[in-house]
């Protein structure tokens, strides 16, 4: 015990002790390069600054603590907190200005944040803090790289602008592919790569203003700025990493000593530094503490009354209800389906009430205040119509099979196949049964035997085995015996349901899912409903498309779909299409990558559904045998 708490004093001590070290050791250093008659000139030096030199460093500081401002923006963006863009920014300049002059800017700067913001607590202005923090210093090192490599800079750069080269598109990918991290039990959202643009712009223009506050400050004719900036920007960053307060220390023997010969001794290349750290550290820390006297006003967030899940006009988006969908208000007299992804904001199906453009023009905001791309998935045609006016990239990605139950008769021509696979099921001697409760273990053996033979779950608009979730729908299940062989699911609503969840064992007969599909659709007649959607199946590619088109093709086939227009053919439906749409062709085709990643690769079911599901289970497991004897 107390050899843990010793070393728990020795980190703590090197933590605190490290920046203090670095301090010395940059003062030692500098001390050999500057003579004492250059320092003891300072203030004369100070005093020969030009009032319009001390205005244009103040306006380009403003103009980098604006941009710098934007890291906050986009970390509560990530994090969904909520925070008005104004408040953000605020607060992320507070914050900033704070931790950058005093150092440890991770948690003083997240003690900043905590004050300015009431509503937050200390651990989520420390994870604020954090995402601020770790996006700037690989933003830094993407940015500094690439600007190495293309203005002039000293050779041992060089490593950078490599490292950066590589860097940002390893980035990219992990953002893309693992856009959540997941420590233990906790999961922490990363930027989206709109969102991560975005900070590598913003951090570009931040370091170029700050850059170029000291510029003017340099006595005239010192260094060309395009010279100036890249040894400005590696100054910066291991200032910034060494902890100490402002970077003092790293960042004068860096650019000291990388200075043109004779340069780096002049009394006038320190007095700008100094003024240097005068507007850009000590007057805006001494603004933030003024900040910090009075924090901002608490957010009061209004909720709008929505409609259920059931009043949509298409119960398919009832499968968002497991992947992290909710419905949101649009506009006047609309709500909207929403499935957030990690780079879209998607509109899944058609809105209830107004299709219009005033839906496209909320989704769009609405979409740009979370970093995310607005996307159309599964649209119809009349909203696909409205998009294409508007300038949106629009693609036909799918064809809905809808049985209009009014004229469903399987005494067709049409339905020859059908008819011969219900046969088929009839003289196996399986037994449906409708709306009966599923024994548990029963169906997750089933479940089970189907993952093993047509491999894992998909999510993301298609619903995956829950009995929690299983429970809100209408089953039909199909019993060999007393055995459970195969079960279908159907989100229902007031005038239509919609096939969800097929699930069947290694043992079922031939024509089991089709005899389960056929009973359904005899119940929802039995109820009154009008018609039933059997899902949609992949659209036929259009060979005339261009290539990003082809793109965009490719990636809906892999979201799942194909192989099963045969199976719902046989049931003779009326192919409705469907649509895709996004502002530019770009973005549908990174929207419909990301849609396809999410059904392939979905994320863990949520917590409150898993706990929910095994008291489901344990009840279920209980009370099955004779809620299997009514239902029989």
């Amino acid at each position: 015990m107390h050899r843990i708490q010793a070393l728990a004093v020795v980190r703590t001590a090197l933590r605190v002790g490290m920046p203090m070290m670095i301090l010395v050791a940059c003062v030692m250093l500098l001390a050999r390069q500057i003579p004492m008659d250059v320092v003891a000139s300072l203030p004369q030096q100070l005093a020969d600054i030009s009032v319009l030199q001390w205005g244009l460093a103040v306006v380009l500081t403003l103009g980098s603590f604006f941009a710098v401002a934007q890291y906050d923006v986009q970390a509560h963006r990530t994090l969904g907190t909520g925070v008005p863009e104004g408040q953000a920014r605020i607060t992320g300049a507070v914050g900033i200005a704070i931790g950058q002059t005093v150092g440890f800017g991770l948690v003083s700067g997240a003690l900043a944040r905590w004050r300015m913001l009431p509503g937050m607590s200390v651990m989520q202005a420390l994870k604020l803090s954090t995402l601020v923090s770790l996006t700037f210093v690989v933003a830094w090192a993407c940015v500094t790289g690439l600007v190495s490599a293309v203005l002039p800079a000293p050779a041992w750069t060089i490593p950078l602008s490599v490292g950066a080269i590589a860097l940002l598109p390893a980035c990219a990918a992990l953002l893309f592919w693992c856009p959540t991290l997941r420590i233990g039990r906790h999961a922490v959202p990363l930027p989206s790569l709109r969102i991560a643009g975005s900070i590598l712009i913003w951090a570009l223009a931040d370091m170029a203003l700050a850059a170029a506050a000291l510029w003017v400050l340099l006595p005239p004719g010192t260094m060309a700025f395009e010279v100036l900036l890249p040894l400005f920007m590696v100054a910066l960053g291991c200032g910034l990493m060494s902890n100490t307060p402002g970077g003092v220390g790293p960042f004068e023997l860096i650019l000291v000593s990388a200075l043109p010969a004779g340069a780096g001794v002049e009394a006038g290349v320190l007095a700008a530094i100094l003024a240097f750290r005068i507007v850009y550290y000590a007057a805006p820390a001494c603004l933030a503490i003024l900040a910090m006297l009075r924090p901002l006003p608490a957010v009061t967030k209004c909720h709008q009354a929505v409609p259920p899940w059931q009043a949509l006009p298409r119960s398919e988006a009832q499968a968002l209800r497991q992947n992290g969908g909710q419905v949101d208000p649009a506009t006047s007299g609309s709500s909207a389906p929403i499935w957030p992804t990690s780079q879209t904001r998607t509109l899944f199906t058609d809105p209830q009430g107004r299709a219009d453009t005033s839906v496209l023009t909320w989704l769009h905001c609405t979409a740009r205040a979370h970093g995310r791309i607005p996307l159309l998935y599964k649209s119809g045609q009349r909203l696909a119509q409205v998009a294409r006016r508007g300038g949106w990239a629009v693609l036909h990605i799918a064809d809905d099979a809808i049985i209009d139950l009014a004229h469903y008769d399987i005494d067709t021509p049409l339905r020859r196949r059908l008819r011969r696979k219900l046969r088929a099921a009839q003289k196996a001697g399986i037994t449906l049964r409708s709306d009966a409760p599923l024994p548990p273990q029963s169906a997750a053996n089933v479940d089970a035997e189907w993952q093993a033979q047509c491999g894992s779950a998909r999510g993301g608009s298609m619903g995956r085995y829950c009995q929690d979730y299983v429970l809100q729908q209408w089953v039909v299940s199909a019993y060999s015996g007393n055995e459970l062989i195969g079960f279908a699911t159907f989100h229902h609503g007031p005038s239509d349901w919609c096939l969800d969840i097929m699930r069947q064992g290694t043992d079922a007969p031939d024509g089991t899912m089709h005899a389960l599909v056929h009973q359904a659709l005899m119940d929802a007649k039995a109820m009154g409903c009008t018609r039933v959607s059997l899902a949609s199946v992949t659209a036929c590619p259009d060979p005339t498309s261009p290539m990003w088109r082809w793109a965009a093709q490719v990636a809906v086939r892999h979201a799942g779909g194909t192989g099963l227009r045969q199976f719902k053919s046989a049931f003779a439906p009326r192919w409705v299409p469907r649509y895709a749409a996004a502002p530019t062709w770009a973005g549908l085709v990174l929207g419909l990558a990301d849609i396809a990643r999410t059904v392939h690769t979905p994320d863990p079911l949520p917590n409150r559904m898993l706990e929910a599901n095994a008291n489901v289970a344990h009840h279920e497991d209980e009370n099955y045998e004779l809620a299997s004897r009514s239902a029989a």
